[in-house]
C-alpha cells in the first residue's frame, strides 16, 4: 500500500504560488481540481469584508488595486501592515492565506490532511525574514515546517547534488520570475556523503517577466489605437484586459513562432464596440524585449565577480522560472557564458519540485 503524503513542497513566489508533492519518488506539480497548476499569490477582500486569494483577487486587483495586495513576500519580516480597504492585515497573516488555500487544493486532489510544508525562500532572505515565513506557514495551519533555499531546491530539481560535483565543478543558477531575477552560485564543499553546497554569491536584477509583459501590452495598446483612434490608456478596465492577454501572449510565443491576438470589444467608439484584433510573431516579441533581457544578464557577471570565478570554471548553468521559458533567454545566456543552460523540469516548477525532493530527503 502506497505511503500517504503528509508534506508538500512550495514555491511562494511574488506573483504566483506552486505547490508539488512525491509519487513514487518523483516529484509531480500540484493541480487543482479545476486543473489549475499555479495559484496567483494575491490577496483580495470583497464588498462583504471576506478575503479571497488567487484568480478571483488578481483580476480584482488589475481593477481595483486598493482592494488587493501582491507580492506579498517582499514584506516578510517587516513591521509594515497592508490595508485592504479599511482593514490592516500583517504581512505574515495575508502569505499564510495562501498557504492556507495551496493546503486546502493538495487535501482535495489527494484526498487527506497535509500536516508539513517545505517552503522555498530566497537565498538572500535574512533570519527575521524567515522567522516571519515560517510563523505563516504554522498561521496556515502546516505543523510542520522546514525552510529550504531556492538555488538548492533548483539544483535539486535538476538531479544535482553536492555529493556528485567537486568543489572545482560549480554551477550557476539564474532564476527568473515574474518581478525580477536572482543569481546564485553553488559549490561543493567537499566529497563524499557529508557534502554540502555552498552559495558562493548571490546577485539579484529587477528584470523579470512582467517587463515583458508590459512591452507586449503597450506594442498592442500603440496598434490599437493607430487602428482605431482609440487610446486604451484612458480606461482601466482596458489596459488590465491588455496586460492580461500580454501574459497569455509571452507564454504561447514561447510554444509558438506566431499567434493571433483578439480581444473583442477592448473599447467603444461612437458606432459600438471596437475589437483588437492582429497578428504576433517570436521575432516581433524578441525585438520587443531583448534589450531588458540583456540588463538582466548584469547580475550574472556581478555574480561571477563576487564568486571570483571566470566563465571557463562553471561547470553547469540552471534557468527556473517562469520568464526562462522565453527561448530568447536560454540563446542569450549561452551566448554569455559559452555554456548551453542544462535541460530539466519545466522552469516554473522547479522551485517547488525541488523543495518536495529535499523535504523527501
Amino acid at each position: 500500500m502506497a505511503k500517504e503524503v503528509s508534506t508538500i513542497g512550495v514555491d511562494l513566489g511574488l506573483t504566483y504560488a506552486r505547490a508539488a508533492w512525491m509519487q513514487d519518488a518523483r516529484p509531480v506539480i500540484l493541480e487543482t481540481l479545476s486543473g489549475q497548476r499555479a495559484l496567483p499569490a494575491v490577496v483580495g477582500i470583497d464588498r462583504n469584508g471576506a478575503l479571497h486569494v488567487g484568480e478571483s483577487a488578481r483580476n480584482q486587483h488589475l481593477l481595483w488595486p486598493e482592494r488587493t495586495a501582491s507580492r506579498l513576500r517582499r514584506l516578510l519580516g517587516t513591521s509594515q501592515r497592508v490595508l485592504l480597504d479599511d482593514k490592516s492585515f500583517s504581512c505574515h497573516e495575508l502569505c499564510a492565506v495562501v498557504l492556507a488555500q495551496l493546503k486546502e487544493n493538495a487535501e482535495q486532489r489527494l484526498g487527506h490532511p497535509i500536516t508539513g510544508i517545505s517552503l522555498a525562500l530566497p537565498a538572500p532572505f535574512t533570519q527575521l525574514q524567515r522567522h516571519a515565513a515560517a510563523d505563516a506557514a504554522a498561521l496556515a495551519g502546516f505543523r510542520s515546517v522546514k525552510l529550504v533555499l531556492e538555488p538548492l531546491a533548483i539544483a535539486a530539481a535538476y538531479g544535482l547534488t553536492p555529493q556528485a560535483l567537486t568543489p572545482e565543478q560549480p554551477i550557476l543558477i539564474y532564476d527568473v520570475g515574474g518581478r525580477g531575477g536572482e543569481v546564485a552560485i553553488l559549490q561543493s564543499d567537499g566529497a563524499g556523503e557529508s557534502a554540502a553546497w555552498v552559495i558562493r554569491a548571490t546577485a539579484g536584477s529587477p528584470i523579470g517577466g512582467e517587463v515583458c509583459d508590459q512591452r507586449i501590452a503597450a506594442h498592442l495598446s500603440h496598434l490599437f489605437e493607430r487602428e482605431s483612434g482609440l487610446s486604451p490608456l484612458t480606461s482601466r478596465k482596458a489596459q488590465a484586459r491588455l496586460r492580461l492577454l500580454a501574459e497569455w501572449a509571452k507564454c504561447e510565443l514561447s510554444r509558438s513562432d506566431s499567434i493571433t491576438v483578439q480581444l473583442p470589444g477592448l473599447m467603444t467608439s461612437v458606432h459600438g464596440p471596437v475589437d483588437l484584433h492582429t497578428e504576433l510573431s517570436r521575432e516581433q516579441l524578441e525585438l520587443l524585449i531583448e534589450d531588458d533581457i540583456k540588463k538582466g544578464l548584469d547580475a550574472i557577471e556581478i555574480a561571477l565577480r563576487d564568486a571570483r570565478l571566470a566563465i571557463s570554471q562553471l561547470h553547469a548553468v540552471l534557468l527556473s522560472g517562469g520568464g526562462a521559458l522565453l527561448p530568447l533567454l536560454g540563446r542569450l545566456v549561452s551566448e554569455l557564458l559559452v555554456l548551453r543552460p542544462l535541460r530539466g523540469p519545466s522552469p516554473e516548477q522547479t522551485i517547488a519540485c525541488g523543495a518536495a525532493l529535499l523535504a523527501a530527503r
